[in-house]
């Protein structure tokens, strides 16, 4: 038997949020993490339809996959940050670097001390599938920012007022390396989280050449 809450009424448990509505872009959110398996649900049928309902033990990763889906777009980059812990590392660093000392991003309050814990949660040994990540946020990003548009979104909107740092962070994360490394080899800074990203977009540049340095031996051979 199915355990008898649909994602919504999760959702109202967790955030207090009645999707239906004052958002239903989470419920959609919560949707594509179901279609991509990070979310499990169970299938039970009625007399016109299937209803579905979130299998045992998938409270936790509904409420970490949103709070990470808050900062990381693609539904696809959040079941990565469950299954890859490279990867993980890395947001980390990202997620470290955005909410730094600031109480507001985009106009959302966040919690400084809870948004440390978030950073710290995501780069140690918190196990995402059975411990609730702090939750920074005052109102979820998704309700205050609207329709596909994300913090990293919304940041990289606003990149010609942003400090060098975060157009490196963003740069790196939309995947423009060229453009990161740029960034990275112009910038110096009394913070060793920016430092640690910088140090580590350089590396992952300098990889890159090599791969394709190797790429291009070969097909001259």
């Amino acid at each position: 038997m199915a355990s008898g809450i649909t994602v919504p009424e999760a959702i109202r448990q967790l955030f207090d949020i009645d999707v239906a509505s004052q958002s239903q872009l989470l419920k959609t959110k919560a949707d594509s993490l179901v279609r991509n398996k990070l979310i499990k649900v169970e299938t039970e049928q009625k007399v016109q339809r299937k209803a579905k309902y979130l299998a045992p033990g998938q409270m936790t990763v509904l409420f970490n996959a949103l709070l990470l889906n808050a900062v990381f777009h693609d539904p696809k980059d959040v079941k990565r940050i469950f299954e890859d812990n490279a990867y993980r590392q890395e947001c980390a660093k990202a997620v470290k670097v955005m909410f730094g000392e600031s109480n507001s991003l985009m106009g959302i309050a966040i919690s400084n001390g809870l948004a440390s814990k978030f950073a710290g949660a995501l780069a140690g040994s918190f196990d995402l599938y059975k411990d609730k990540l702090p939750n920074p946020f005052t109102v979820l990003p998704q309700l205050a920012l609207g329709k596909n548009l994300n913090l990293l979104h919304a940041l990289l909107a606003q990149s010609a007022a942003m400090a060098p740092a975060d157009n490196m962070l963003l740069a790196y994360l939309q995947g423009d390396f060229d453009k990161a490394a740029q960034m990275a080899s112009m910038m110096c800074s009394d913070n060793e989280a920016v430092n640690q990203l910088k140090r580590h977009v350089e590396k992952e540049v300098r990889e890159a050449v090599e791969f394709d340095d190797l790429l291009d031996k070969f097909k001259n051979m």
